[in-house]
């Protein structure tokens, strides 16, 4: 490992902390081709906060305390699919992308609902090993998908996947931790497993499969997204690294805020996404939940959260239909292409955010903190508070 690339994933696992599913389509049939009747506001058009009877003053209480991290580059917040609060910082606007981090693992978690909604996957429960066949008759034999799904694989805490040439040959052989006992431990090379699973279940590779069974339905043209590999450029990084604009992370905050469905079209079961949303703990299928367990206190707002590296999230509290999106400052040309190349002393090509947080192995000046995570329910909860 280039110990001087270190600095760009210091605290990348840990980062995001500062059941089976049924399936309303058939086997083998789209969920995206199953109409709900939904008459809900999809559009995310932009409206006052007082129009959803939101709290105008709240909406920009949540937006300043977020921009008072100088590295935020967007905030949007929605009620009711409307956009009511939205703010850039300066020379970025709604077209600027940014990047996932770890909020790519809550897209890749839907994926894997898909693949059991279409039957590619017989259920959460299933053994891992029946698609990662290197398993079979080792000590990994019995881990399940629900396992992997909730970080309780046994995988330990590391990071060093992001560092291998071939990302789902390390995570397939990566050694299990030596105490077995099927806590929470949260590890990229986990999820990495997600990427051969549903290349082998669905017979085309993760990136694609989730192009084609959620950003599609969502509205979203998978030629204006980025989709990170590793640097062999054959394994999407499934653990990490989605290049959007802001509006695609609000779309899929508001898919999960609302059960799966997506402008009458049901793309994920709703039974997936309440298993998705339930935590043992304070995780559930690669989303975090902001419970009681999470900050040891009783919380304003049931508020779930998809977290990734310097200060990507996606907040979402469904039982209001409010989804709050926030991304880092990031430099990254399009045409640079999305292929991980680590090589030499400054990278090539990676996700790069580390500069917006002086946090790269050349940068120079202070470190730029995030905001603080404890006081985000309570700004939410007030979005619907009467003044």
């Amino acid at each position: 490992m280039n110990q001087k690339l270190c600095i760009l994933v210091i605290g990348f696992c840990l980062s995001a902390c500062g059941g089976g599913s049924g399936g309303s389509a058939p086997p083998g049939q789209d969920p995206s081709e199953q109409q709900t009747g939904d008459t809900r506001h999809w559009d995310l058009e932009r409206a006052s906060a007082d129009s959803v009877a939101a709290n105008e003053a709240a909406v920009d209480d949540l937006i300043d305390y977020l921009f008072t991290d100088a590295a935020t580059q967007s905030v949007l917040v929605s009620k009711d699919g409307y956009v009511i609060g939205e703010r850039y910082a300066d020379g970025t606007d709604e077209n600027t992308y940014g990047t996932s981090w770890s909020v790519a693992k809550s897209f890749y978690s839907a994926a894997v609902g898909i693949a059991i909604d279409e039957g590619a996957i017989e259920s959460v429960d299933q053994q891992a090993s029946d698609f990662l066949t290197e398993w079979q008759g080792t000590d990994k034999e019995d881990i399940t998908i629900k396992q992997i799904l909730q970080m309780r694989s046994d995988y330990p805490v590391g990071d060093e996947v992001f560092f291998a040439t071939d990302q789902s040959e390390f995570a397939i052989s990566y050694a299990l931790a030596e105490t077995r006992d099927n806590s929470f431990r949260y590890s990229n090379a986990n999820t990495q497993l997600i990427e051969p699973i549903l290349r082998r279940a669905t017979g085309v590779t993760a990136d694609e499969y989730l192009g084609q069974k959620l950003l599609t339905p969502l509205g979203v043209e998978t030629a204006e997204v980025g989709f990170w590999r590793d640097a062999t450029g054959e394994n999407p990084m499934t653990y990490c690294c989605l290049d959007m604009k802001p509006e695609v992370f609000l779309r899929f905050g508001l898919l999960f805020a609302r059960e799966g469905v997506w402008d009458g079209l049901q793309i994920i079961s709703e039974d997936y996404v309440n298993d998705a949303l339930t935590p043992e703990g304070y995780y559930g299928y690669q989303w975090w939940m902001f419970n009681e367990a999470f900050f040891g206190t009783e919380q304003p707002a049931d508020i779930k959260a998809a977290q990734g590296l310097h200060g990507q999230k996606i907040y979402v509290w469904p039982d209001q239909d409010i989804v709050v999106v926030v991304m880092t400052l990031y430099e990254h040309l399009f045409n640079q292409g999305f292929v991980l190349d680590l090589q030499g002393e400054t990278p090539n090509n990676f996700p790069n955010t580390c500069e917006a947080r002086n946090l790269c192995s050349w940068s120079e000046g202070d470190v730029v903190p995030q905001v603080g995570q404890t006081g985000i329910p309570t700004l939410i909860a007030a979005l619907v508070t009467a003044e």
